[in-house]
């Protein structure tokens, strides 16, 4: 490991000690998240929780711990590695998800997709007997693990991405729901098309890539050199996806099923110009707790 400064702490150092030199340093790249970054990173590095950890400033974690702990800090700073590949894991929703480079890491924002999906489910639960929900774009699970652990139901996932399908499967059996999600390779819901009988859809949600090509050429270094483009490129104007998803849905929905989409701020009036060509009811754009237009919802017309 490279030697981390003539101002770190002794390998002896407190807690306290080590946060205060780790904040300093990821001040330089993370400004006001520093503090937090720091205390993941050495809890991350002691193997403890981060509340135990802050609740004991004076305790020592060791040598061993210091050095993990500063060689995260440097591939931070200097790297700009997101935290969460250095850690493994990020928290959405209340679970620990595992997460791996080459994976798009979850978002808060989406919580609130979860949040929709879950509050429109939870009073049809007695009328979904057979059906099952279905998860595009699921990257490593979040959406669909989370709704499985909270309700109960039973969900279909999908990614065109490998690497994504097995941490998926990964996350259904690390919180205890991998039978009620099954994961399947492939575009958007086009996997579906391999289950025999199909089953009834009550519901798609996805947070599919919607970042327009205006926007990817200006993404901050953290994200162009770590994390996957593909699973944020969404075409000139970002709607190239959720175009061909709303196709999709249209087809395997069952009538009066929802379908939930996570969007741009800036996409607003292209999502619904794309549901009011099509057999959706109801149609309406959310905002995120941020106050920017995030989620498209729509219920699947009765067209019989």
């Amino acid at each position: 490991m490279a030697r981390p400064g003539a101002d770190f702490p002794r390998e002896s150092g407190t807690v306290a000690a080590l946060l205060e030199w780790g904040t300093g340093r990821l001040r330089r790249t993370s400004g006001e998240t520093a503090p937090l970054e720091a205390g993941v990173l050495l809890a991350h590095a002691a193997a403890i929780r981060r509340e135990r950890l802050m609740a004991h400033p004076e305790a020592r974690p060791g040598v061993l711990v210091a050095r993990r702990y500063a060689a995260m800090v440097r591939r931070r700073y200097a790297g700009r590695v997101p935290v969460a590949y250095l850690t493994g894991e990020k928290e959405f929703a209340g679970l620990r998800f595992a997460v791996r480079p080459g994976v798009f890491i979850p978002r808060p924002e989406t919580e609130g997709l979860l949040e929709l999906v879950e509050d429109w489910l939870r009073p049809r639960l007695p009328l979904m007997a057979g059906s099952v929900i279905a998860d595009s774009c699921t990257g490593s699970g979040v959406l669909g693990v989370s709704l499985a652990c909270r309700l109960g139901v039973r969900v279909v996932a999908t990614d065109r991405s490998p690497g994504a399908v097995a941490l998926a499967r990964r996350n259904a059996r690390r919180l205890g729901v991998a039978r009620l999600v099954r994961v399947l390779e492939g575009d958007l819901l086009e996997p579906l098309s391999v289950l025999a009988p199909l089953p009834a859809v009550a519901a798609v949600m996805s947070n599919p890539p919607y970042v327009n090509a205006r926007l990817m050429r200006r993404l901050p270094r953290e994200i162009r050199d770590h994390e996957p483009l593909n699973a944020l490129a969404g075409g000139r104007d970002g709607l190239a996806a959720a175009g061909r998803l709303l196709s999709q849905a249209a087809a395997c929905l069952e009538p009066g099923g929802l379908l939930a989409v996570e969007i741009g701020a800036e996409q607003r009036r292209g999502i619904l110009a794309l549901l009011a060509r099509g057999p959706w009811s109801g149609a309406r754009v959310e905002r995120d707790l941020a106050g920017r237009a995030r989620y498209a919802l729509a219920e699947r017309k009765n067209t019989q």
